[in-house]
């Protein structure tokens, strides 16, 4: 007679945020991967922060260049719906 070993597996989900998945992925690449990926965060980081930039000098520009026009308006917010 042969003896059966009865193992009861309780069904647990762990849950891993997104950003803990991609940190470990990050962790396990190569240093020179690593340092690629920084750099290519940071270069976004300053696209985006120049395109802000940008957007506002331009509403201000704009603003300012209708306000000596002439153009007074009651809102503020009116400049931004044309």
């Amino acid at each position: 007679m042969t003896r059966q070993n009865t193992i009861t597996f309780s069904p647990t989900v762990a849950e891993i945020s997104p950003v803990d998945a991609l940190w470990v992925l990050i962790q396990s690449q190569t240093k020179a991967v690593r340092k690629a990926l920084v750099k290519r965060l940071i270069e976004d980081e300053q696209m985006t922060k120049a395109k802000q930039e940008a957007m506002v000098k331009e509403t201000l520009t704009r603003a300012f260049d209708e306000l000596h026009a002439g153009k007074v308006y009651d809102d503020a917010r009116s400049l931004f719906d044309e």
